[in-house]
């Protein structure tokens, strides 16, 4: 299965790490640092840069993967459990 996190963006619903609500994480001190830190070393991918409502991290290879999509947490739930 794949979720749908975007466009024309798709990830691998096994390789899902963590999906986050964009603004809490920003406005959570230990969350942000954590996105910091990990955003060093991940490939960050902007689906949209104006519209984050969600972030997606993902591991494919040992390697991280940091998604920023214009869909909310709830609805990327949703689609995950379908």
């Amino acid at each position: 299965m794949v979720l749908h996190i975007g466009k024309d963006t798709m990830v691998p619903l096994k390789d899902v790490i963590l999906i986050l609500d964009y603004k809490e994480a920003r406005s959570n001190d230990d969350t942000n640092n954590f996105l910091k830190k990990i955003s060093d070393s991940a490939h960050n991918i902007y689906i949209e840069k104006y519209n984050i409502k969600s972030v997606v991290i993902a591991k494919f290879l040992d390697k991280f993967f940091i998604y920023y999509s214009p869909i909310s947490p709830a609805t990327l739930y949703k689609r995950s459990k379908n």
